[in-house]
C-alpha cells in the first residue's frame, strides 16, 4: 500500500482498512441520502488575526497547506487514493472550489447550508471572524483536525511567498502499516485474532442505548449540541481526577455511559454496553508521521469494548481507565493487529449480513484530551484562536460524543441527527453527564 506515480501528474495508493471502512460507510449514505456523506468532519476556529483585510492571507494559507501536506487534496477512485500535481489553472480551480468566503452569520448557519463536499474545504466567515473546516474522515481524523489547524495556522503566521508545486507528492501520507514496517499479510494466527475482536464486538452490538428512531425514520438534519464547563470548574474536575487515579477521558466516558443508563431505551439491551472507542495512534508512530507535518493522515483506530450492566460510577471509569491506557501503549502486538482488524471491519460493512443488523443508538465516543497539545492558542504576532470545536455528520449511522478541554475549559460536543434525535433529548444527555462528573468528583 505504497504511492505509486502512475503517469507525469498522478499518483496512486491503495487505501488501507480504516481508510476503506469511511470510503464505504460514506457511499452508503451518499447513495441513499442526497449525495451526504456519513461522518464528513467539521470543525470550527474562532479567529483574531490583526488583517485589515484577511482573505488574501487566509487563502493563501490553504494554498501552503496543500504544498506542505498534499494528503489534503486527494479524491478517492474506489478504493484507491488519488493525487494530481496541478498547474496552473488546476490550482486555481481547486482553489476557487476548495476556499470558500461565506456570508453567513456564523458557523452554526453555515453548517446548515453546506452542501456535500468532493475534497476537503474550508470556509471563511468574515461576519464571525471564524473558519470552518470540512473533510472526509477517509482523509483525516479528529486528532488530524486538530494538527490541520495548528499546521494552516503556522502557515498563515510564516507564509512561504514562491510556491511551486511539483515535488509534493514525496510528502503524501503513506499508511500507518508502511509507516511502521508491517507486513501487509496477516500471519494466521494475526488473522484469527483480529477476526476474534471483530465478530466477539459484531456479536454483542447494539447495546444499551438511548431512544432513537435510527434505523426506523428518514435522516434529517446534521446537527451538533455542545456544552462548555466553566474554568474553574474544570480545574476541579482535572484535580479530583488525579487525586482519584482516574483519567479525564475515562470518567467523562464513565459519565456518558451512566446518563444513557439512565435514559435508556427499554428495548434496548440492558445488560451490556458496548462501544468501539477511538484510539489517536500518532504517539506509538517515529518523526515525522507523528507530528503535525502529517496531520492530514488517517492515524488512529476504533477499539472494542465492553461492560456488564449494572455496574456503579466508579466501577465503569476503573474499567475504562484501564482500557485507555493498556489496550496499545507498550504493547507491539495489538498495534500490529490494528490494521488487520480494520480490514476485517471493511470487509464487514460490505456485506448484506451485517448492513442487516440494527444499528447501535449510543454514541461513539472520542476523548480529544487537551487540544492545546496540537493546537497553539496564538501564533505569530496578532493571531489569536479564541475558540474550537469539532463535530462530525451523522447521516443515517450512529451519532458522535467528542470531548475535550480548550482555553481551561472541559467541552462536550454531541453530533447527531435529528432525523432520529430530538436536540432537546441531546442537551439532556449533555446535561446529565455534567451533573454525574460534579456529583461523582467534586461532591
Amino acid at each position: 500500500m505504497v504511492w505509486t506515480k502512475v503517469s507525469d501528474k498522478r499518483w496512486e495508493r491503495p487505501v488501507d482498512g480504516l481508510e476503506g471502512y469511511f470510503i464505504v460507510m460514506a457511499n452508503i449514505s451518499a447513495g441513499l441520502c442526497d449525495a451526504r456523506e456519513h461522518y464528513t468532519l467539521f470543525s470550527r476556529i474562532k479567529l483574531e488575526t490583526g488583517f485589515a483585510d484577511a482573505t488574501p492571507a487566509l487563502k493563501h494559507a490553504w494554498k501552503q497547506i496543500r504544498y506542505e501536506q498534499p494528503q489534503i487534496a486527494t479524491i478517492t477512485d474506489g478504493m484507491k487514493k488519488v493525487y494530481d500535481v496541478p498547474d496552473e489553472k488546476a490550482l486555481e480551480e481547486w482553489l476557487d472550489s476548495t476556499f470558500v468566503v461565506s456570508p453567513a452569520s456564523d458557523g452554526e448557519e453555515l453548517y446548515q447550508s453546506v452542501k456535500p463536499i468532493k475534497q476537503a474545504t474550508l470556509y471563511y466567515l468574515p461576519k464571525s471572524s471564524e473558519l470552518v473546516f470540512r473533510g472526509h474522515h477517509h482523509t483525516l481524523d479528529g486528532t488530524g483536525v486538530l494538527l490541520f489547524w495548528h499546521s494552516y495556522l503556522s502557515a498563515l503566521a510564516s507564509p512561504i511567498k514562491d510556491i511551486k508545486f511539483g515535488d509534493e507528492p514525496t510528502r503524501l501520507a503513506p499508511t500507518m502499516e508502511k509507516v511502521l514496517g508491517y507486513p501487509e499479510q496477516p500471519t494466521q494466527a494475526q488473522s484469527e485474532k483480529a477476526t476474534a475482536h471483530f465478530l466477539n464486538w459484531a456479536a454483542n452490538v447494539p447495546g444499551i442505548g438511548p431512544v432513537s428512531r435510527l434505523g426506523a425514520a428518514p435522516s434529517g438534519r446534521c446537527l451538533s449540541n455542545e456544552l462548555v464547563f466553566s474554568t474553574e470548574t474544570t480545574e476541579a474536575l482535572v484535580a479530583a481526577c488525579k487525586d482519584r487515579g482516574v483519567s479525564m477521558s475515562a470518567a467523562v466516558h464513565a459519565a456518558y455511559v451512566q446518563a444513557i443508563v439512565k435514559h435508556a431505551d427499554p428495548k434496548s439491551k440492558l445488560a451490556q454496553y458496548v462501544t468501539a472507542t477511538q484510539f489517536n495512534l500518532r504517539p506509538y508512530l517515529p518523526e515525522p508521521y507523528s507530528s503535525s507535518k502529517h496531520a492530514v493522515s488517517v492515524y488512529y483506530t476504533p477499539f472494542p469494548y465492553k461492560i456488564d450492566l449494572p455496574a456503579s460510577y466508579w466501577d465503569i471509569a476503573k474499567s475504562l481507565h484501564e482500557y485507555y491506557q493498556t489496550t496499545f501503549k507498550g504493547d507491539a502486538e495489538m498495534l500490529e493487529l490494528k490494521g488487520h482488524f480494520s480490514r476485517v471491519l471493511c470487509g464487514a460493512v460490505q456485506t448484506p449480513e451485517f448492513l442487516a443488523n440494527p444499528i447501535s443508538k449510543d454514541a461513539l465516543v472520542s476523548s480529544l484530551g487537551i487540544a492545546e497539545r496540537y493546537l497553539q492558542r496564538e501564533y505569530g504576532s496578532g493571531i489569536k484562536v479564541k475558540d474550537f470545536k469539532m463535530g462530525v455528520d451523522v447521516v443515517m449511522g450512529m451519532s458522535m460524543f467528542f470531548f475535550y478541554t480548550f482555553r481551561d475549559q472541559l467541552r462536550l460536543a454531541y453530533s447527531f441527527n435529528d432525523g432520529f434525535e430530538e436536540p432537546e433529548n441531546i442537551q439532556m444527555y449533555l446535561e446529565e453527564v455534567r451533573t454525574n462528573l460534579v456529583q461523582k468528583l467534586l461532591a
